[in-house]
């Protein structure tokens, strides 16, 4: 086992220290590209820095709403015919609405856990991440109502 001296602590934390000064620049430079103010650092053995006047990397602009020229595939155009009975061959789109029906109305999870019965080779939370799109694809189209319940969102057929 090697033997640590006085020396190497010091060394060891005037390494931290020098670490931690570029990183608070580095913070403070990201910093000033988003609030557009110069901001001058000081540190005991440097001298007034004007970050802002070179930041690593030049602010983005804001970002907009997400516009696409292709329309995906995924989406149902006809109308939701809600089964009778749960099936593994049904699209995901008729299992949540056969959820749907069954609870009358429910947030992600509610509906999870009713498709969740149905299917054995499948858990609750997998189901949430697979019906995430499906259900704000039925919604743009009219076919789910959501009512937001904090920071959640209640589903209901509108079928």
């Amino acid at each position: 086992m090697a033997k640590v001296t006085e020396k190497d602590i010091v060394e060891y934390l005037n390494e931290k220290i020098t670490f931690h000064r570029q990183e608070a620049l580095r913070l403070e430079g990201i910093l000033n590209a988003f609030t557009q103010a110069p901001v001058a650092v000081q540190h005991n053995d440097q001298e007034n820095t004007d970050v802002a006047s070179t930041p690593k990397h030049p602010a983005k602009p804001p970002r907009g709403k997400r516009t696409s020229s292709v329309k995906t595939e995924s989406k149902i155009t006809e109308n939701l015919e809600i089964p009778e009975k749960y099936t593994e061959d049904l699209t995901i789109q008729r299992k949540i609405a056969f959820a749907l029906k069954e609870i009358g109305s429910g947030f992600k999870e509610d509906i999870a856990n009713a498709m969740a019965q149905y299917e054995p080779r499948s858990d609750a939370e997998k189901i949430i991440k697979q019906i995430a799109v499906p259900l704000s694809n039925l919604q743009e189209q009219g076919k789910v109502a959501v009512e937001k319940v904090g920071r959640k969102y209640r589903f209901k057929l509108m079928v």
